[in-house]
């Protein structure tokens, strides 16, 4: 039998979203904010990958996609998460860090971490 050590924090976070137009915009506004993001095509949604933290800020989606958009009606199309989640008022955050989940909202970190 063999057994895997991990070593050090798992930093890999991921969105799983249904396939739709907004998941579409959502992708593309995540690959500008997020170079290194990963996506992958599971027939009905995709999975979005990324390193330490996905930051989806609502006002970027409606830029986008041309239209208003609520965090209440982007949250219809995500499935699922993997790392710590936050809703805010206008934006939902994934994270690998856990420090700011115990302080003051204002305090969650930015799309740079900071």
């Amino acid at each position: 039998m063999s057994s895997t050590m991990i070593s050090g924090p798992r930093r890999k976070v991921a969105l799983g979203l249904m396939k739709s137009e907004e998941a579409d915009v959502t992708i593309e506004v995540l690959e500008a904010k997020y170079p290194d993001v990963e996506v992958h095509d599971f027939g009905t949604y995709w999975k979005i990958e990324g390193e330490g933290e996905l930051r989806v800020e609502m006002d970027e989606i409606a830029e986008a996609i041309g239209r208003p958009m609520q965090l209440s009606q982007w949250l219809v199309i995500m499935a699922t998460f993997v790392g710590r989640a936050h809703a805010g008022g206008d934006y939902f955050l994934v994270t690998s860090e856990m420090s700011y989940l115990e302080g003051d909202e204002a305090e969650a970190p930015g799309p740079t971490g900071s």
